[in-house]
């Protein structure tokens, strides 16, 4: 969950930015360009495409594969793990084999990028804390965030007074 909800931010930052007064949706190009823009450099083998990417296979279809990856095989590592590596790109060549069993048959064959999900998360936050701080009087953002949503501890009236609410 929390991968796929970092994936989300740079969709809502993006249209955070968009006049509140017409239709706003998410596009592949608002997402690159929040991206480009807010998370350069803040990883070394991951673009803002491989992001948008990342999110499609996540969002839509429960894995991180794209066709169009650059990527065979990208890989979150958790925070139980005693391996530390992050934004690292491990590269398998064919015919290579773990116990007796070859990396392709366990698709691990090509281009691997290896993150870690604990240090993924934390910098698409930073970046979109530090988003916000840069653009909390941006007019179309502060119009944007009213709608955002949001626990609200003492409800939404009238349809929830008193009675935590996420609305």
């Amino acid at each position: 969950m929390a991968i796929a909800v970092s994936l989300s931010i740079p969709d809502i930052c993006a249209c955070l930015e968009c006049d509140a007064s017409k239709p706003i949706w998410a596009t592949p190009e608002k997402y690159v360009s929040w991206c480009e823009r807010n998370l350069e450099g803040r990883f070394r083998n991951v673009a803002a495409v491989d992001l948008f990417r990342l999110r499609g296979g996540v969002l839509h279809q429960g894995h991180f594969h794209h066709p169009k990856s650059r990527f065979d095989r990208v890989m979150f590592i958790g925070p139980e793990s005693t391996i530390k590596m992050h934004d690292v790109v491990i590269e398998v060549a064919a015919g290579v084999e773990f116990g007796g069993i070859s990396a392709a048959s366990l698709k691990l064959e090509g281009r691997l990028l290896q993150l870690d999900v604990v240090a993924f998360c934390e910098t698409i936050r930073d970046a979109a804390r530090d988003w916000i701080i840069s653009n909390v009087n941006d007019k179309n953002v502060a119009a944007n965030l009213k709608n955002l949503v949001r626990y609200r501890p003492n409800g939404f009236p009238p349809f929830s007074v008193g009675v935590p609410t996420i609305a």
